[in-house]
């Protein structure tokens, strides 16, 4: 299912957005594609770049890898200049293909995988690829220093989703990290299956390892499920989680007794947060919106270093220019809504992350607030 969108006005800079609206990534595709189109607007309302204003050329799809191939296929011959997506890595996976051999950019605002930059071919980065997130292997290694440095844990426990690339990536990443037996850091390692519901026979094999952190690298729901089942158990060790815990339903049904703390990709200004609401009639809920407000930046900023260009460059000399832009993409340095933003040679951004804290209330659901920041910003 691929949705194409008007074509672009004679000479504006097309620039297409590939996101889902429907499946299971639906409601984050549609938050990251409310992201770009408020980048556009912003972009466009201050006179476009160099006088040519950017023509958003939104590929609604579904939430299959077949979709935003075909989606990412159809920009690249409808003229677009970059491709703006995913917010899931099997589909970012799916542009990516079609971006490295057609020779445009790609820039991703939350797919995560590690292997996303890199070329399977030749183990070396996908030149034509970015995005303006961590990677798993960023995140596992930034929270193991949070707990190392912040809360001074010495033996950490990791329950992660055995078969699931993101779960299993994040938690290799974390104990890779954290393990240190001459420093005295201990790491013990536990799994469970795909809709598994019950935790207890995992958590208590936890609390035997008397840890000082548990880290769930899972959904909102895992968490909240093996949160209300420790607690039941006596498991006092701090939770810890990543971007999959960026959910309002978070401990919703069930919370730690002790403060908890996750990593997300940002911490988006309260101005973005409620112009989003105006615009949209809806929370946020994270970072997609914001990093695809970023994402489309990345570009923006990228074709602005070009200097001007001529109807030429978009039409019979396009593979120059967009040969150029991954260029200037690849040489950026800005500050974005996010933060800054830049790329290290394999196209992941340097960035730190935003550290959530999520503290118990009376009688009502944990609210989560910004706690700090881990690693460079």
């Amino acid at each position: 299912m691929v949705a194409r969108p008007t074509p672009a006005p004679r000479g504006s800079l097309p620039v297409a957005v590939i996101f889902p609206t429907a499946g299971r990534h639906a409601l984050s595709g549609r938050q990251s594609l409310h992201g770009a189109r408020l980048a556009a607007e912003d972009l466009n309302g201050r006179g476009g770049i160099r006088g040519r204003p950017v023509a958003l050329l939104a590929y609604e799809t579904g939430s299959y890898f077949l979709d935003a191939r075909e989606a990412a296929t159809l920009a690249a011959r409808d003229g677009a200049l970059a491709l703006v997506g995913a917010n899931s890595s099997d589909l970012s996976m799916a542009i990516a293909e079609v971006a490295e051999a057609r020779g445009l950019v790609q820039v991703s605002n939350v797919s995560t995988a590690q292997d996303l930059t890199v070329d399977p071919a030749t183990g070396g980065p996908r030149a034509f690829v970015f995005r303006v997130c961590a990677t798993d292997a960023a995140m596992g290694a930034l929270l193991a220093a949070f707990a190392r440095d912040r809360l001074a844990a010495r033996r950490t426990a990791v329950l992660y989703e055995v078969g699931r690339t993101y779960s299993a990536r994040l938690a290799r990443s974390f104990v890779e990290s954290f393990q240190d037996a001459s420093g005295g850091r201990r790491v013990a390692e536990f799994f469970y299956l795909s809709q598994e519901i019950d935790f207890r026979p995992q958590l208590r094999d936890v609390l035997a390892f008397a840890p000082d952190a548990l880290f769930v690298p899972g959904s909102f729901t895992d968490a909240t499920l093996i949160a209300s089942q420790g607690a039941a158990i006596g498991l006092s060790a701090t939770l810890l989680g990543a971007d999959g815990w960026s959910n309002p339903l978070l401990f919703k049904k069930g919370a730690p007794t002790r403060a908890a703390y996750f990593v997300d990709h940002c911490a988006p200004p309260a101005g973005f947060n409620d112009r989003y609401h105006q615009a949209f009639g809806q929370e946020t809920h994270g970072c997609r919106a914001a990093l695809a407000y970023d994402a489309l930046g990345a570009v923006a900023e990228g074709l602005r270093s070009m200097g001007p260009l001529a109807d030429a460059d978009l039409g019979e000399r396009l593979g120059t220019t967009r040969r150029r832009l991954r260029d200037a993409v690849a040489r950026e340095d800005f500050k974005g809504l996010t933060g800054r933003v830049r790329f290290d040679p394999t196209g992941n951004r340097r960035t730190g992350m935003a550290v959530l804290e999520v503290l118990p209330r009376p009688g009502g659901v944990p609210g989560a607030r910004l706690f700090g920041w881990v690693g460079e910003r």
